[in-house]
């Protein structure tokens, strides 16, 4: 027995390729919010079973944030987010592009009736 995995929209992931790029976002942007939220509430159920450890936890990643230079980092993420976002938007522009030629192609052939 075959299984098909499904994605939030519904439909199988094999059809998943025929999506336009506004509904694979739209699914993605859910997914995140959904796995987002149940991160938090796990997060807040571990506080209130274990709020000493927590404390410590966040008392030591506080320090490590404090050790490390978190400016510096920060600024070499941005600054490679920025240098990516010109290739991602070229490459997003071409896709774009090339939907709208498949869908405006030539119209179709119809037979003659002799």
């Amino acid at each position: 027995m075959s299984r098909q995995k499904i994605t939030n929209s519904g439909r199988p992931l094999a059809e998943a390729p025929s999506r336009s790029p506004e509904e694979f976002l739209t699914d993605q942007l859910s997914a995140l919010k959904i796995n987002a939220q149940r991160c938090l509430d796990d997060v807040g159920a571990h506080t209130r079973l274990h709020p000493h450890k927590t404390l410590l936890w966040a008392l030591g990643a506080g320090y490590v944030l404090r050790v490390l230079p978190t400016t510096r980092i920060l600024g070499g993420v941005t600054h490679l987010a920025v240098v990516l976002l010109k290739p991602a938007a070229l490459i997003y522009g071409v896709s774009k592009l090339w939907h709208a030629t498949q869908r405006n192609g030539p119209p179709p052939r119809t037979r003659e009736v002799s």
